[in-house]
């Protein structure tokens, strides 16, 4: 049972990555999420979930799935909202599924992520040196001239199989980390890291950057292999910021982006104010120009109320702490690593709202958290 949902969390990013800004939730995204729901409803049902191992975390994980619920139920936009409760509950039973898995089953599941993701990978690079020259053969030929898709080719950002650069580099950013939590896999990440480059998300490369920096001053001893390190992120970004300020479209600036990240983060505190304590409702957040705020945190406490945040912060801070014991720190600190360069990057971007991107964060989660001695004896 185990492989058949590896399987389906392997094809996860695949199924749901019709999701975005720009194109609304589809039946494939919904049926995908049933299916992810019925896998997990099966396991249950045959081998159940050991709740002991999660009352270290049932406090701010309660309280987040309560908040959740009551930000769905006073939303008053009918289906729309708990459409969005249901991709919590999703990600939310990941969490919980993941989180008491054996250790070995852990290990299995972030090789079927990382292995996801290397496929992901090297479909980017595909795109890059010939997805994006059979494109403009096929529009050419179908005389096409959306001005959209015309723009994305000139662009050359890579994005495939998801929406938009930024959604891909937030993915690619969130699991190259595994390759450090897996042994013997070092091989993996030159594609994975070119993928990363070719996105030229300066949002994902920068959140990877800040958080490996950090793990690095406590694993790397060699001050020059820290300086190396330092030296190849600051030559990426400078690098990726230099040719994304060449463009000569104003608004793919990096420049344009940041403005107007601050402008939707000043429209979002707008609407925290309204309501800061019960929030707008699940669903129900929108600016002028945006569907999100680009700040997953502020727009988590628009839609759900200050409880809301409040509990998911708890939530996150009590898997980070609770992640030692009796197991390998190269794992757990791969894991970590991943988690938190997913937090950084949604300080500026929104993939915590798109299932494609955050289902597979929710299991890293999962995977990261480890019940400790007591719920072991307990168990036993």
């Amino acid at each position: 049972m185990l492989l058949t949902i590896a399987l389906i969390i392997f094809l996860l990013p695949f199924a749901l990555s019709g999701s975005s800004s720009a194109q609304p939730d589809t039946p494939i995204n919904a049926f995908y999420l049933i299916l992810v729901m019925g896998a997990l409803s099966i396991w249950i049902g045959f081998r159940g979930i050991t709740l002991n191992k999660l009352k270290r975390i049932k406090y701010p994980f309660l309280l987040f799935l309560v908040s959740l619920v009551l930000a769905a139920a006073t939303a008053g936009n009918g289906p729309g909202s708990f459409l969005e409760l249901y991709k919590y509950i999703t990600g939310l039973v990941l969490f919980a599924w993941a989180a008491t898995l054996l250790e070995k089953e852990k290990r299995c599941l972030a090789n079927t992520i990382l292995g996801s993701s290397f496929v992901i990978g090297l479909l980017a690079i595909y795109q890059y040196f010939f997805g994006f020259q059979i494109l403009a053969e096929y529009l050419t030929a179908k005389n096409i001239s959306d001005p959209f898709v015309i723009e994305k080719l000139a662009e050359r950002r890579v994005f495939s199989p998801f929406q938009t650069p930024a959604l891909l580099g937030g993915y690619l950013a969130m699991t190259i980390p595994l390759v450090w939590s897996t042994r013997k896999k070092t091989l993996l990440l030159p594609p994975l890291f070119v993928a990363l480059l070719l996105t030229r998300s300066l949002g994902a490369l920068a959140s990877l950057g800040v958080v490996a920096a950090v793990i690095s001053l406590f694993y790397i001893r060699s001050n020059i292999k820290k300086t190396v390190f330092f030296v190849s992120m600051t030559i990426a970004l400078a690098g990726v910021l230099l040719i994304r300020s060449n463009g000569a479209r104003e608004h793919l600036l990096p420049w344009f982006s940041l403005f107007s990240r601050i402008d939707f983060w000043k429209e979002s505190w707008e609407i925290i104010c309204n309501r800061p304590w019960m929030g707008s409702g699940l669903g129900n957040f929108s600016l002028p120009s945006s569907r999100y705020a680009h700040n997953s945190f502020l727009q988590l406490w628009a839609e759900g109320g200050v409880i809301t945040l409040v509990s998911f912060l708890w939530l996150t801070g009590a898997v980070l702490i609770k992640n030692h014991g009796q197991r390998e720190k190269r794992f757990s600190s791969g894991l970590a690593a991943g988690v938190c360069v997913f937090l950084v990057h949604n300080l500026i971007d929104f993939s915590f709202f798109v299932p494609a991107v955050s289902l597979t964060w929710w299991i890293l989660m999962g995977l990261l958290y480890f019940p400790g001695q007591e719920a072991s004896k307990n168990e036993g």
